[in-house]
């Protein structure tokens, strides 16, 4: 598939690139859990994203080769979600890294929103199909980050301070 509209691409690049940070950081929570419910919540997400990322991949291979196409990778627009994603990257504090994991993720789905818009408006149902489905994914997250903290249990759970 072929995308030759510059702002669905903008947006695909988007979150292709939130994406690809999104799986660095919940790799990192998992690899920083106790306990076998969290690290299954935290390997859910990675793997949500990387199955993003394998179906986005060949649809950006084949839109960005375009020699008439604008479009650059390097074009997208810095969004919100990448500076929470790159700010939980960047800390060893537990509490910081899941708390902007969780920012992360409320932008991330605000930009998913914005895509699935312009699709709507263009008629492109396959890729809009394949952007819900991971939506929801994140939306349906059973795993509340705040409620960890309500407790102060984060010692109990996590290896890291």
């Amino acid at each position: 598939m072929k995308i030759t509209n510059e702002e669905i691409l903008k947006g695909l690049i988007n979150i292709f690139k939130i994406n690809r940070q999104r799986i660095e950081v919940y790799c990192k929570l998992s690899e920083t859990v106790y306990t076998p419910e969290l690290q299954q919540h935290f390997k859910t997400q990675v793997d949500e994203s990387t199955s993003l990322l394998n179906e986005l991949n060949p649809i950006l291979y084949q839109s960005l080769e375009n020699p008439e196409n604008p479009v650059l990778y390097e074009d997208s627009e810095i969004d919100q979600s990448v500076f929470y994603f790159g700010m939980a990257r960047a800390s060893n504090n537990i509490r910081t890294v899941m708390i902007s994991c969780q920012f992360g993720d409320e932008f991330l789905i605000k930009t998913y929103q914005r895509v699935l818009g312009f699709l709507e408006v263009n008629h492109v149902s396959a890729l809009n199909d394949m952007l819900s489905g991971h939506l929801k994914s994140i939306g349906h997250t059973d795993f509340n980050m705040e409620s960890m903290f309500s407790c102060n249990l984060t010692m109990k759970y996590f290896k890291l301070q």
